[in-house]
């Protein structure tokens, strides 16, 4: 678990400091058995007989968090080829596993379902005909587009008029092109949005895919996809899991009485590693500013929005902690900002904290999800290494990167 006792942040059985000062900072630090918790938590709230929890692994791929996945018997959602060949590599089943692209070239298709031997969900007409082209007489599953969006941000809601998926009134082509090639249509799939608080969006989805399906015989599955959201403020009530599994179970076993098995799918990313990780960064500046105007203090520390984008992207909001001072008083407003040259170079606005030395070490909580993910080179800054801790164990599952790293695809110096 990951939780403050007494004046230290514990990360399992290890103090956050110690983490820091034999790996180093920055660095990117998971609790797997925050992981694990995760998983059940999800899987026993939806009681419905035949679920499959098929983990987003684009919010986080780290190899020990897949492999305790992998075990508990996940399956995997990927939306690259490369995360399908990690899952494959890794040992997940092909059979559990579900690439779904957006703008997929064909040569991608072939790659995943040539190569690999995963099923393809399809993201649009366009790529649904030049997939029959290639594939014919196989199974596809594909994504729709229910009109039904939501998300913590603009930029994380998938459904309603987005890029994503295909739209309601393109399913009589669907139908066109599935018996022109000969395809057996297995699955429909949704994914709305990520970051969702409110059980509702997710029940209105599934019951439009259930309202398509009644349109197409002997599928296989269903998939809600993910966006199942964690409060990142302490002000933030947790998605209530008990009532939307509860609704999801009594749709699902409504519908299939009359329509035969259907497997329920969902796609957790965020749900499962958001607060299973937190970034730990070293202060190296503070920078107090006083005016007639204004008084401004900002913690400068040895990381950025190169190594977690999402409040310079989102306007996401992470909690901060001072790992060894975590139980004095928070007496400080203070903007924690990184090493990068941009003025959004911004980890927590006005963040109260207490009061703090160069060489303090701070914990940027809840970053487990689209954090190392969506990591950068920006500045020509090296990456930060990843440690996996269960309980009293701890493991450095990714080397922090070196100048010789940055410098390998380059052709000539």
């Amino acid at each position: 678990m990951i939780e403050v006792i007494g004046s230290h942040l514990y990360i399992g059985s290890i103090k956050a400091e110690q983490i820091a000062n034999v790996y180093g900072t920055p660095i990117y630090v998971y609790d797997v058995e925050v992981v694990v918790d995760n998983y059940f938590k999800l899987k026993n709230s939806i009681k419905y007989r035949d679920l499959e929890v098929m983990y987003a692994c684009k919010a986080n791929c780290n190899v020990e968090i897949l492999k305790a996945l992998r075990d508990l018997g996940a399956g995997l959602d990927a939306v690259s080829p490369w995360e399908a060949a990690l899952a494959v590599r890794i040992g997940f089943k092909r059979e559990k596993i579900l690439f779904t692209g957006s703008n997929v070239e064909s040569e991608e298709m072939k790659f995943v379902r040539g190569e690999l031997g995963i099923l393809v969900n399809v993201d649009s007409i366009s790529q649904l005909r030049r997939y029959g082209r290639m594939f014919p007489d196989t199974e596809v599953s594909i994504r729709i587009n229910p009109g039904i969006g939501a998300g913590h941000h603009e930029y994380a809601v998938t459904g309603g008029i987005t890029k994503f998926g295909i739209y309601l009134n393109q399913l009589k082509q669907v139908e066109d092109i599935l018996k022109e090639h000969r395809l057996k249509l297995v699955g429909l799939h949704t994914h709305i949005g990520s970051g969702i608080l409110r059980p509702e969006p997710f029940i209105d989805a599934a019951e439009k895919l259930l309202q398509i399906a009644v349109n197409f015989t002997n599928l296989e599955f269903i998939d809600i996809g993910g966006g199942f959201g964690i409060p990142y403020r302490p002000s933030e009530k947790p998605l209530d899991l008990d009532y939307l599994g509860d609704k999801l179970s009594s749709l699902f076993e409504d519908f299939t009485s009359r329509y035969g098995n259907l497997k329920l799918r969902v796609e957790p990313g965020r749900f499962i590693v958001g607060n299973a990780g937190v970034l730990l960064v070293r202060v190296v500046d503070i920078k107090e500013v006083e005016s007639k105007e204004f008084r401004k203090v900002f913690v400068g520390v040895d990381s950025g929005m190169n190594h977690l984008i999402r409040p310079a992207l989102y306007g996401a909001h992470h909690e901060v902690i001072a790992v060894s001072k975590a139980d004095q008083p928070r007496v400080v407003t203070a903007d924690v900002v990184g090493n990068i040259c941009e003025s959004g170079d911004i980890l927590a606005l006005d963040v109260q904290l207490p009061k703090l030395s160069e060489g303090d070490v701070l914990a940027v909580m809840n970053a487990g999800a689209y954090g190392y993910s969506m990591s950068s080179n920006y500045n020509m800054r090296p990456r930060p290494p990843e440690v996996a801790v269960y309980r009293d164990s701890i493991k450095l599952t990714r080397r922090r990167e070196t100048f010789e790293d940055l410098l390998r695809t380059y052709i000539e110096l």
